[in-house]
């Protein structure tokens, strides 16, 4: 996570972490092991690792070479990589790396920064590797923490002005599988740099209508007509308190 409003300890407890570990590793094992037959990635970088998920994940597949990075509260994290194998920083600035990476990836991470910070941030996942992995929450998606919510084609854009094309590769291969959250069915896309030897490799499996990136997966939209009515009680109460 990044600096937001309110100190990533106080939105996400210890436990919440620990289950999500235990619920996203066998996600993380599947969608890698696609990109693996495509790219063959080496090395791995993960922009918003949380407590390493996505990074132990990728050891288990045999990238050895793997690099988090994360805010400074994930040092009193419960986390399930070696600490020096993450670089604690705040994600609201620039990151800080010399080096490239076979694949870099972050998930579900960008909606926590400022819209401000979202073309540096792109600039900084560009920068770190010719092959990014790539979601983040589209508006209304809803969830803790969420400051800058878009569409999937907003950041497609961002990546265009950093000369990354689109690759829609992933989604249909995980659209239906009921033991991967929704948000990655809906959201996670892969950018590689055009001319880059991933970008070619990539256009051997798949092109992508720029059109159709903004999809809404069905179990999004029950999530979102079942808050509705909560919704709805709150926004009731307010106004009879007179916050409204």
């Amino acid at each position: 996570m990044a600096a937001l409003a309110t100190a990533p300890e106080q939105l996400y407890s210890g436990n919440f972490h620990a289950d999500r570990d235990a619920r996203t590793r066998a996600t993380a094992r599947a969608v890698l092991g696609h990109v693996q037959r495509w790219v063959a990635p080496a090395s791995l970088c993960d922009a918003g690792c949380g407590v390493g998920t996505w990074l132990a994940a990728a050891g288990e597949l045999g990238i050895a070479d793997i690099q988090g990075f994360e805010g400074p509260w994930a040092r009193s994290a419960p986390l399930v990589v070696p600490r020096g194998a993450i670089a604690f920083g705040d994600l609201q600035q620039p990151i800080a790396c010399e080096r490239r990476f076979d694949l870099a990836i972050s998930l579900e991470v960008a909606e926590h920064l400022s819209e401000d910070r979202a073309p540096g941030f792109v600039a900084d996942l560009t920068r770190l590797s010719d092959c990014v992995l790539f979601s983040a929450a589209i508006p209304m998606q809803g969830g803790v923490g969420h400051i800058n919510e878009r569409w999937q084609s907003w950041w497609a854009a961002l990546f265009a002005q950093q000369g990354y094309e689109v690759f829609d590769i992933i989604r249909p291969l995980i659209w239906n599988d009921p033991a991967i959250a929704f948000w990655y069915r809906q959201n996670m896309l892969v950018y590689a740099r055009s001319g880059s030897e991933p970008a070619l490799l990539l256009e051997e499996v798949a092109q992508t209508a720029p059109a159709m990136l903004d999809l809404v997966h069905p179990e999004q939209y029950l999530f979102a007509e079942e808050a509705q009515p909560r919704r709805a009680i709150g926004r009731a109460v307010k106004r009879v308190l007179g916050r409204g």
